[in-house]
């Protein structure tokens, strides 16, 4: 699990320019993301990129809430959240790259 957190953390900073961050989803900043919380912040996300003209990529194929929350608690933790956002990039890189 050590070894899948550092890949994420290494992952995230080579291609998180254009990557939504934690912090982003954690609204409330209590270091978790509810289900609310991610709809919100998806919503938000998805205005933001259409008032500056910008498509948000792939936004009909979101994960949803439970694909993201490994481990069933009701609750997205950062090591979830990276852990998902590097699976789902290296999933990315295997099929187009």
């Amino acid at each position: 699990m050590k070894k899948l957190i550092i890949i994420a953390l290494f992952a995230s900073g080579v291609w998180a320019i254009d990557q939504p961050r934690f912090s982003e989803f954690d609204l409330n900043n209590d270091g978790k993301i509810t289900q609310s919380e991610l709809e919100k912040a998806r919503t938000i996300r998805m205005e933001q990129r259409a008032a500056e003209g910008r498509m948000l990529k792939n936004a009909g194929e979101a994960h949803s809430f439970t694909e993201i929350d490994a481990d069933n608690d009701g609750a997205i933790s950062r090591k979830e959240f990276l852990l998902h956002k590097t699976i789902h990039h290296t999933q990315a890189c295997v099929t187009f790259g």
